[in-house]
């Protein structure tokens, strides 16, 4: 993580504009969500404005601007299966150290047409060039594309393009789908303004998305409170067999 954010600090310096006079005003529509036995999934809303100073003229290009909502990371070991004998084994493995939980990018345009590789694989943005931790050019790529397609299909790896609508030409606004499998844990929302292919601003807003009401009692007592969670249990375990017994019982 220190190393990401090093890289992305660098290559903001190289890359912005000399004096660039825009800055970035940016919100999210909640900054807490709620998971409970109920919820079937959410959208966020991300909106923001770009100023000028009084000096600065509108760019001919206009901006662009990149959303990115980026859950927890968590180390992840993919692994690709092999048969043997006439059964199936694991066999080359490769280690993520540093794997988004949920992974979504929303832009203006395609991130090519934005801005350079170089960018856009320092600041992670966009599935092809997050390198999860294991460094630029580095790892086996059929193991990270196989990462990455697992991932969408259940729903929490998303690249969209053109889902980012400016309003005017200073206002921004996106809807970022949080699917009901969405984890929970601190997200971060990183919006960044580009230029004619530079990097102009960059802003982080802060997102919790937590358990709530019974799904929240149990995670908290499994986790401070192991043993008693394991008698409860198993007591609801006999619990329910007795009832089976009683209700299906023949005389």
């Amino acid at each position: 993580m220190v190393r990401r954010l090093a890289l992305a600090f660098l290559a903001a310096l190289a890359t912005a504009a000399p004096a660039a006079a825009e800055t970035l005003v940016a919100s999210v529509s909640s900054s807490r969500i709620e998971i409970s036995s109920d919820f079937t999934g959410t959208t966020l809303v991300v909106f923001g404005v770009i100023e000028r100073d009084a000096r600065t003229v509108a760019r001919p290009g206009g901006y662009d601007v990149v959303v990115v909502v980026r859950g927890p990371d968590e180390e992840v070991v993919a692994r690709r299966k092999q048969r043997t004998f006439g059964i199936w084994v694991n066999r080359e493995s490769e280690r993520f150290p540093e794997a988004p939980s949920f992974y979504s990018v929303d832009s203006t345009r395609p991130l090519d047409e934005i801005t350079s590789p170089e960018i856009l694989s320092a600041h992670d943005l966009g599935l092809r060039y997050a390198d999860f931790g294991r460094g630029p050019g580095q790892g086996n790529e059929p193991f990270r594309n196989a990462l990455i397609r697992i991932r969408e299909s259940a729903g929490l790896f998303a690249e969209r393009s053109g889902t980012v609508t400016m309003l005017t030409p200073t206002f921004f606004q996106v809807g970022v789908p949080l699917p009901g499998t969405v984890p929970d844990g601190r997200f971060t929302v990183e919006i960044s303004l580009f230029g004619d292919g530079a990097l102009l601003a960059h802003n982080i807003a802060d997102l919790a998305v937590e358990k709530s009401g019974f799904e929240d009692a149990v995670h908290v007592i499994a986790g401070e409170q192991p043993l008693l969670y394991g008698f409860v249990v198993v007591a609801m375990a006999i619990f329910a067999g007795w009832l089976g017994g009683v209700v299906f019982r023949r005389d």
